[in-house]
């Protein structure tokens, strides 16, 4: 069964949904392991830093307008990757959505979010729809609310050969997954078998997903990146990451404050909560913080499909451009960075 028509989430609407963008700019900022395009759609002023190091000389020099500039920015910049694992692809059909608010004041189910697109409009936002599109071309459905269990553990986590769960955490013991050896690769890989989360610290020529998208962070110098993923057990914020700063530990701790009453709110969110993060794992988002000094947040949506905590596609929609509109006030009133 096909989503709602307001529920894009296929390589195929995606592109379509990038064709009509006009008020924003889209770029190709990578290719994928599999050959296929990574897009950035970006709005608000562009505005370049003059730098004389990279962060971390920056830092140890006490200087850092050596890599800030000497003048602060008149906008903050956000940062949004979403659907890194791609079958989690709740996180796509939400940021077309945001592209739909920001291009016409409502998302593509018609409804208007004017403090979403007042507080967007007063930021640099830059949107990357999907970062890891060999995962999503894997598979062959557009609507995870339908999928059973089983469905679910193949498609996302994928089979070993002979066709038993791979399950999480299971998969990431073997990095890069050889895809030969596997029944199914699930869609957290791209298609050399590399998760894009935790590409940092492999070669460009197997996580190339990684590697552009951290091109783009350095590109943009972010003040926020917010990274956007899917489980059964969501909505929830991943804080307390120990890679970070304490203060940026605590900033993760206040706006996780912030988006819970933000989805409290909505109607019918009924149990947005709070995850830690893995220690010594360093991820994707988080090692943007070390080479451009964002913020890193990470959201997990929910998928809809787990018993107990199931949600309609419009409800998926609005739990993510929730978090977004409270992310996005928060950064024009204080900033995003502690």
């Amino acid at each position: 069964m096909a989503a709602p028509r307001f529920y894009p989430t296929t390589l195929a609407r995606l592109e379509e949904s990038l064709s009509g963008v006009r008020r924003g700019s889209v770029k190709e900022i990578g290719r994928s392991a599999g050959g296929r395009s990574i897009f950035a759609v970006a709005y608000g002023e562009f505005e370049p830093v003059t730098r004389t190091a990279d962060l971390s000389s920056a830092l140890a020099a006490r200087d850092p307008a050596a890599f800030f500039g000497a003048e602060p920015r008149k906008h903050q910049v956000m940062l949004i990757t979403s659907a890194i694992h791609g079958g989690e692809m709740e996180s796509i059909a939400a940021v077309l959505s945001l592209i739909s608010v920001l291009e016409t004041g409502a998302d593509l189910k018609g409804e208007a979010w004017p403090d979403l697109a007042t507080a967007a409009a007063k930021l640099r936002s830059v949107i990357v729809p999907c970062l890891n599109p060999d995962g999503r071309a894997r598979i062959p459905s557009d609507d995870p609310t339908t999928w059973t269990t089983e469905e679910e553990e193949k498609y996302r986590h994928g089979l070993h050969a002979d066709g038993s769960f791979i399950t999480w955490p299971a998969r990431m013991a073997h990095h890069p997954r050889d895809p030969k050896r596997d029944g199914f690769l699930g869609s957290h890989f791209n298609d050399a078998g590399v998760n894009p989360l935790h590409g940092v610290f492999l070669s460009p020529q197997v996580a190339p997903e990684t590697h552009a998208a951290l091109a783009l962070a350095l590109e943009e110098t972010p003040d926020l990146v917010l990274d956007l993923h899917s489980c059964g057990a969501g909505p929830m914020l991943m804080v307390g990451d120990s890679a970070l700063p304490e203060r940026y530990q605590r900033r993760h701790h206040y706006l996780d404050g912030f988006c819970r009453r933000a989805l409290r709110a909505r109607p019918g969110i009924h149990r947005p909560w709070t995850a830690s993060g893995i220690e010594g794992a360093l991820t994707f988002a988080t090692a943007c913080h070390h080479i451009c000094g964002a913020l890193p947040v990470l959201f997990e949506g929910a998928n809809g499909a787990q018993e107990g905590n199931r949600y309609s596609h419009r409800q998926i929609v609005d739990m993510y451009l929730s978090v977004f509109e409270a992310l996005a006030s928060a950064g024009v009133v204080e900033g995003f960075r502690p």
